[in-house]
C-alpha cells in the first residue's frame, strides 16, 4: 500500500450511495485491521445494515451532534486503558486507509462507551466501544459532485520543535535530517475537532511525540492515529524505526505528556 499518496488524499466522506459494498471487500477491509498490530486484544465488529444501525444511533451519537448516514459501519471493541485506545485508532487507520484505496469513503463517528448504546448494538457491556466508523462509495455524481475539500491541517514546521522544547525548526533542519517528507505527510493526520493536540520533538538520536493534556476530550484515539501517520510515513520513506522506553530529561511542559519516544 502506498501510504504517502492516500495521507494526501484521504479526507472524511460524510455523505454515502446507498450502494451497498460487497461483502468480500468489506472482509478484506476488516482483514486489514486485523493484521495492522500483533496480540493487541481487539475486536472489530461489521454492522451490514447501515439504516438498522443509524435508526438506533441516531440523536444518541455522532460527530458535533450530526449522524452520518452510510450503508455500512464498523467498530473496534476492547478492554478498558489507554493503550487499547491507542491502538483501536491505529487499526481504525488501518482500515480506512485500505477502504479508500478500493474506492470508498469512511468517516469516525463519535459515538458514548455507555451500556445503553451498547446494548442497542448488541455489544457485552464488559467490552470498551473504542472506535466506531462510517463506510461506503462516496455519493458523487451528475446531481451532486463531491466538492468537500481537505481540512486545514497545521504545517510540518508548527508540529516539530528541534533540539529543544520551543525551538521551531527551519525546512531546510528537517531535510538535513531526512525527515522532511516524513513530517509533510505527518501533519495531514485527522484528530478531533482537528485540534491537531501533538507536537514532534527532534532530537539526536530520537524523536520524542508529547499530546497536550485536554480533560474536555479523549487524546487517546488522536494519540494512535497521529502514530499511525507518523509510522506509516516513516516505512513510506525508508526510514528505520524503533520505539524506546521514554526515559531520560527531555524538557516536555507539564501541559503535554509524552506518549512514544522513537529510535530513528
Amino acid at each position: 500500500m502506498n501510504y504517502s499518496n492516500i495521507m494526501e488524499e484521504i479526507k472524511s466522506t460524510r455523505d454515502y450511495k446507498e450502494t451497498v459494498v460487497k461483502g468480500e471487500l468489506l472482509k478484506e477491509i476488516i482483514s486489514a485491521g486485523d493484521t495492522a498490530l500483533e496480540n493487541q486484544g481487539l475486536d472489530i465488529v461489521l454492522f451490514e445494515d447501515g439504516e438498522q444501525t443509524k435508526q438506533k444511533l441516531e440523536g444518541k451519537a455522532g460527530y458535533f451532534g450530526k449522524f452520518i448516514g452510510a450503508p455500512h459501519y464498523i467498530a473496534v471493541l476492547s478492554d478498558d486503558g489507554r493503550k487499547s485506545k491507542e491502538d483501536a485508532a491505529y487499526i481504525m487507520e488501518m482500515m480506512r486507509f485500505k477502504a479508500h484505496k478500493e474506492g470508498l469513503g469512511s468517516c469516525w463517528i463519535t459515538i458514548p462507551n455507555t451500556d445503553e448504546i451498547k446494548a442497542d448494538l448488541g455489544i457485552d457491556a464488559a467490552r470498551s466501544l473504542c472506535g466506531f466508523l462510517a463506510i461506503g462509495y462516496r455519493y458523487a455524481g451528475i446531481f451532486k459532485k463531491d466538492i468537500q475539500e481537505k481540512a486545514f491541517r497545521q504545517g510540518a514546521i508548527e508540529i516539530t520543535y528541534m533540539d529543544e522544547w520551543g525551538n521551531t525548526p527551519e525546512w531546510e533542519d528537517l531535510e538535513a535530517r531526512g525527515l522532511d517528507q516524513v513530517f509533510y505527510l505527518t501533519r495531514f493526520a485527522p484528530s478531533w475537532g482537528n485540534k491537531q493536540p501533538w507536537k514532534f520533538l527532534i532530537l539526536k538520536n530520537h524523536v520524542v511525540l508529547a499530546v497536550e493534556k485536554d480533560s474536555s476530550t479523549d487524546t487517546d484515539l488522536d494519540t494512535g492515529i497521529i502514530k499511525f501517520y507518523f509510522e506509516k510515513a516513516c516505512v513510506d520513506k525508508g526510514l528505520s524505526l524503533q520505539t524506546a522506553e521514554a526515559s531520560g530529561e527531555f524538557n516536555i511542559p507539564e501541559s503535554y505528556e509524552i506518549r512514544a519516544v522513537y529510535n530513528i
